[in-house]
């Protein structure tokens, strides 16, 4: 399993670093646009390894993660309930119950990362606290490029921030709350530092993806979102090494 996991690490490391270029710059061709689904499976298979070793007893929220959040975003576009009027492209990828199949490793991702970043944080009840505020931070990242520059889904409804509806970040939160319930009750202390800390890295890498990609596509507000985790970062590792 530990040597699934370098390797893992490994491979996505590479495949993030030539989709920041191919992805931020706009250079990915059509016939390449699987590669963003390899991405997707990439990061989710490498945070499920992370909740895997953190929930010893809880295991299924794994798979709750996954196709609960299929069920959840099915419900969202067909009802406009949870996050606005919004439907996906046709050719966004496989789809099941008129949502991608990659939207259940793209909330692994989501969940996984915040779950490892909110580690850096000592205080009671930090699971449920922080993992839906962390996951709506990405979402801040995400949403813009992913609606406004590739147009992966279309909004009926406009909002204040990048025409996206205040309400889509509400039930951001409540989905990554309901996911946060459920982990507060069975995680524990990670036995692989490692990986524990290469989530936090994936928490920071989905921000510098997003951030860079909007950059360059002249939404230069979303960029501030993209290098704040990575701020808030090292203004953490300075005070922990000040505290050594």
């Amino acid at each position: 399993m530990l040597i699934f996991q370098k390797y893992l690490w490994i491979f996505f490391k590479v495949w993030f670093f030539i989709g920041l270029i191919l992805v931020g710059f706009s250079l990915l061709p059509p016939w390449l646009e699987w590669a963003n689904t390899v991405f997707l499976f990439a990061s989710g298979l490498y945070a499920s390894c992370y909740l895997w070793n953190v929930l010893p007893r809880g295991r299924f929220i794994i798979p709750l993660i996954f196709w609960g959040s299929i069920i959840i975003e099915s419900f969202g576009t067909h009802t406009g309930l949870l996050f606005g009027e919004y439907r996906y492209e046709s050719d966004f990828g496989l789809m099941v119950l008129g949502v991608p199949i990659t939207m259940g490793p793209a909330w692994l991702s989501v969940i996984g990362a915040s779950l490892a970043f909110s580690r850096l944080f000592s205080f009671r009840h930090r699971t449920i606290i922080l993992v839906p505020l962390f996951s709506v931070w990405l979402d801040l990242a995400i949403d813009p490029v992913a609606a406004n520059v590739k147009y992966y889904w279309i909004w009926n409804e406009g909002g204040l921030y990048y025409n996206i509806p205040t309400q889509n970040f509400f039930g951001w939160y409540m989905t990554a709350l309901l996911f946060s319930l459920f982990i507060s009750r069975f995680e524990h202390k990670t036995s692989i530092i490692e990986l524990e800390r290469n989530n936090q890295y994936l928490f920071l890498m989905l921000h510098i993806l997003f951030g860079f990609t909007a950059f360059v596509s002249g939404l230069y507000g979303v960029l501030l979102v993209g290098i704040s985790s990575s701020i808030c970062y090292l203004a953490l590792k300075f005070k922990d090494y000040q505290q050594k």
